[in-house]
């Protein structure tokens, strides 16, 4: 017994003096049970829709209000033509096109039970149709809602004598039948490559140092921008390669379509995976052996991951995880093959994500730099 006391005093002591360690253990289960439960949220909030209101009347806007007040959608613009709506869904600014139609108060009034046309994105399967629900049961309670306040007749004005009924149309764009592959496929496809190219980079590097054969690099003239191109660029290829790879297997098994530019997408792939391998390298020099890398690099993947939107709506999250959300990568490559693939996007309608990336591989690849010193590796 004392012999296993003593070798425990010696485990925990060597647990302890091992900084990295210490902090890992403290900082990363306090970080996902802050982050993450958060991020799993399967409730509709701020659900974005644009509006095209062709009777802009007392009624059109109160209906506008009344989807408002619940906080599941949230006006990201009134579009003063079809065509501009139109386009804020293919950039991805808009969700959601509620479009009410003209003498929709008259009709109200008349008992005539207008409807309201509603156009809505499935491109994310889950939030789509918990979108529409919400739609169909908010506007279906609007005639009611009238006549309980005797702004409508109380006996219905309708040859029945019954109250109004505002009618919602609901029709689903790119993804009709709510097909969960082709929800959760692209987004596969993007997990491929980053879990690939930010942990094989990083352990691919570590190795330098617990093989000793850094020190050999050390005194040849390479320099440090060549030293990492010589760890990246065969993952790049490899990254490459896969996601190849995953693409054909979703076009052929899963029958995910591809209605954007294959050399887009390819773009949008190169871009992020510099990113992603550029964050590997950088992770590796900080750590000293490979297990030391492996924590940093699942701690971040985990928490990319889940708060992507791949698996939960990011509108689901509180608004400060949306805001953060807007430099997460993997959130902006797993939208961006999802707008490609499922929507047909053109380059120009993935703007924001371009800058996002652009951004992310920048800063990850200075800070790549700068923090690795060769003669200190």
């Amino acid at each position: 017994m004392r012999q296993l006391l003593i070798l425990l005093k010696k485990e925990f002591l060597q647990i302890f003096r091992d900084r990295f360690m210490l902090r890992v253990v403290i900082l990363l289960p306090v970080v996902q049970l802050l982050v993450l439960p958060l991020a799993a949220d399967y409730d509709l909030r701020n659900f974005r829709m644009a509006v095209v209101d062709r009777d802009n009347s007392p009624f059109s806007r109160r209906l506008l209000t009344k989807l408002q007040a619940g906080g599941y959608f949230t006006m990201a613009a009134s579009a003063a033509s079809w065509s501009e709506a139109e386009r804020l869904v293919e950039r991805g600014e808009a969700e959601m096109i509620v479009e009410i139609p003209y003498r929709f108060e008259r009709d109200l009034v008349r008992g005539e039970g207008p409807e309201v046309a509603v156009h809505v994105s499935a491109i994310n399967g889950l939030s789509a149709g918990v979108a529409a629900g919400y739609v169909n049961s908010i506007v279906g309670d609007f005639g009611a809602e009238l006549v309980g306040e005797r702004l409508l007749p109380a006996g219905g004005t309708g040859e029945n004598g019954t109250a109004p009924e505002v009618r919602a149309v609901v029709q689903e764009w790119y993804n009709p039948r709510f097909n969960y592959k082709t929800v959760i496929v692209p987004g596969i496809l993007a997990l491929l490559i980053t879990i690939s190219g930010l942990s094989m980079t990083a352990l691919n590097s570590v190795k330098e140092k617990e093989r000793g054969t850094i020190e050999q690099l050390n005194v040849t003239p390479m320099s440090r921008t060549q030293y990492m191109l010589t760890k990246m660029i065969p993952f790049f290829l490899i990254g490459t390669v896969q996601f190849s790879i995953g693409l054909a297997i979703a076009r052929s098994v899963y029958a995910v379509p591809l209605l954007g530019s294959v050399g887009v997408l390819y773009g949008v792939v190169a871009l992020y995976l510099v990113g992603v391998l550029c964050l590997g390298f950088m992770i590796a020099n900080f750590s000293n052996t490979q297990v030391q890398s492996i924590f940093p690099t699942f701690f971040i993947m985990m928490i990319l991951i889940l708060m992507s939107g791949l698996f939960t709506p990011v509108e689901s999250m509180p608004l400060w995880a949306q805001r953060v959300n807007v430099v997460n990568p993997v959130a902006h490559v797993i939208a961006s093959i999802k707008m490609l693939l499922v929507k047909g996007s053109a380059a120009e309608d993935l703007k924001l994500h371009w800058i996002a990336l652009g951004c992310f591989a920048g800063a990850m690849g200075f800070l790549s730099v700068a923090t690795f010193r060769k003669l200190k590796a």
